[in-house]
């Protein structure tokens, strides 16, 4: 035998022993077991005989090789399954069920619960998804006023044809904010679980204020499968093991790593991950690789990392740039071709939609102060501090330098320029302040120009998603929610008449991330009336929907974030006190 296929078995161990294999127990493990056909490498067996032939390869071969000589083993065995490899990259094959017509790579080796689990679940195969149909009415028996709309219901159709058709395990949903994504996932999460292609299902989220807006609809329309939140379910292990839906934080399952030691990889058939442009990198990515599911991604925003990009002139000047673009991409993580997802609903498709429109579109105000404009110029603003001149850009406004005219004067002309709602109230607002400090000094500001406008609404803020969730129910006062990145997205607030940007931004990700927080639609009622929300105000006082509309090029290949230097500490600059100078303003719709 080889020295490096002797290095691959020493791998292969360590592999099995990570998920639960005892090498030393026989009746779990047997090694160069001699067949008709030859001598199976491994035999992993469960209580009641032979589960999987496990065939080694060497460490640098392709391990997919050993397929048809593994396959003998596994016929002569009568094992039901058949695993592939160098001890670096596994392969799994469903040997038994006749639709898994060949072996699919695995980031995991499946423990001994694994294989029984697929085990029975072979003797009494699934359904096909299409043969559970779906109708607008699909939901209305437990929730009457819900009702699929036409995309939604083209969406999971078409996830439904590649998995039964083509055999795809790995989908994405390009779908624009407020266009429903947890409704939707309500329904292609039953109809999984009907048709018993799924028994358990994890829907991971990227903060706990989204799993708590997730609980809410999904406790109702999915309250037969009892679904909990990782993060209190696991202190009460019944409640986790008897519900079918999972709700998880990244950072929950990170912790400890315990989705390692609580999980077994193939614990969840289908696993669904909210804002998929998020979730796919570093310690993230660990998490959801670790699990051997159906894949599916929602996002409003992929990232296109090879958008536009020569794939092959790139691997061939810098393998390693190439390499960052893919283990990036959006598309590709998820299966799917450069800048083509499974399915695509975009803003102008709500807009426009026949049945619509189920999205209403922004009227944006470019209102800027003289401090403003001064830093968005390329020499930057101007300041005269301890007798020498500084220059400030607008990313430096509240992080270097405060200006407390400058706030007060955005504040004023947010209260002259914002929407007012039907009843001539001022319409329900969501400004964005560059961090927490900033917000604070903003809503005092606010408070002392109209008593009781304002909230703040950030992390550091005790009970800051019941004060979000009631701000969004209409359960407060408040016009007003003044926040930093927590209100930014999965955030649904369907009177939401202003969004305002008092903070520059510089990811075109965020800045379509933010402006769908107003899309929504909604209808008021003033006494006996309706009134239709046909648009939102969109105020910025930052320059930047003017940069992002007019100038950002969308089809230039995304820059790839810089590496952080090792032992390299972020610049510590000198916080200015100072008092604007003249600050006239200039608006326009």
């Amino acid at each position: 035998m080889p020295s490096n296929e002797a290095f691959s078995r020493v791998l292969i161990d360590e592999a099995l022993k990570e998920s639960g294999w005892n090498l030393l127990d026989s009746k779990q493990v047997r090694f160069e077991l001699h067949t008709a056909t030859g001598r199976a490498d491994y035999v992993l067996f469960g209580p009641h005989g032979p589960l999987c032939v496990l065939e080694a390869k060497r460490e640098d071969g392709d391990p997919y090789e050993a397929k048809e000589q593994a396959r003998g083993y596994a016929d002569n065995m009568r094992a039901p399954f058949v695993l592939l490899s160098n001890g670096r990259e596994h392969w799994f094959w469903n040997y038994e069920r006749a639709t898994e017509r060949d072996a699919y790579r695995i980031e995991r080796i499946p423990s001994r619960e694994d294989l029984v689990r697929l085990r029975l679940k072979n003797l009494k195969p699934p359904r096909p998804l299409l043969t559970e149909v779906l109708t607008p009415s699909y939901l209305k028996p437990f929730k009457p006023e819900v009702t699929l709309r036409r995309y939604q219901i083209d969406a999971i159709d078409e996830i439904a044809q590649g998995f039964d058709r083509d055999h795809k395990r790995k989908f994405l949903l390009e779908m624009a904010t407020g266009t429903g994504k947890t409704l939707l996932c309500a329904a292609l999460i039953r109809r999984f679980l009907a048709t018993r292609n799924a028994e358990r299902v994890l829907f991971i989220v990227d903060r706990i204020e989204l799993a708590k807006q997730t609980i809410e609809e999904f406790g109702v329309v999915l309250r037969d499968y009892q679904p909990v939140i990782y993060k209190t379910a696991r202190r009460r292990p019944g409640d986790l093991l008897g519900s079918s839906v999972v709700i998880a934080t990244i950072q929950s399952l990170l912790v400890d790593r315990r989705f390692r030691t609580e999980f077994t990889p193939f614990h969840f058939d289908l696993v669904i991950n909210d804002e998929a442009h998020r979730s796919i990198y570093g310690d993230a990515r660990e998490v959801v690789q670790f699990f051997q599911a159906t894949r599916i991604g929602l996002t409003a925003t992929p990232k296109a990392y090879l958008k536009n990009v020569d794939i092959e002139q790139l691997g061939k000047e810098d393998p390693k740039a190439l390499e960052a673009r893919e283990l990036r991409d959006t598309y590709r993580y998820f299966g799917c071709e450069p800048g083509l997802p499974t399915y695509r609903y975009d803003i102008i498709d709500a807009v426009k939609d026949p049945e619509g429109p189920f999205l209403c579109m922004p009227k944006i105000f470019d209102i800027r102060s003289d401090i403003t404009t001064q830093a968005l110029d390329e020499k930057g603003w101007a300041v005269v501090v301890n007798e020498q001149e500084e220059n400030f850009k607008i990313q430096d406004l509240e992080r270097k330098v405060f200006t407390p005219q400058r706030n007060q004067v955005m504040c004023e002309a947010f209260l002259k320029h914002a929407q007012p709602d039907p009843s001539g109230e001022l319409g329900k607002s969501i400004i964005f302040a560059v961090n927490q400090t900033h917000a604070t000094n903003l809503t005092k500001i606010l408070n002392s120009l109209q008593p009781g406008l304002a909230v703040t609404i950030t992390s550091r803020i005790p009970e800051a998603s019941d004060l979000a969730k009631s701000f969004r129910d209409g359960k407060r006062t408040e016009r007003v929610a003044v926040s930093v990145d927590m209100l930014s997205t999965g955030y649904n607030c369907q009177d939401l008449l202003n969004v305002v940007l008092m903070r520059p931004i510089f990811s075109p990700t965020e800045y379509i991330q933010i402006k769908g927080r107003g899309t929504r639609t909604f209808k008021f009622r003033v006494g006996n009336a309706e009134y239709n929300k046909k648009f939102y105000f969109l105020l910025d006082f930052c320059g930047v929907a003017a940069y992002f509309e007019e100038e950002y090029d969308y089809s230039i290949p995304l820059p790839l974030p810089r590496a952080k230097a090792e032992g390299a500490e972020a610049p510590t600059s000198a916080v200015v006190g100072a008092r604007a100078p003249s600050t006239g303003e200039s608006g326009g719709s």
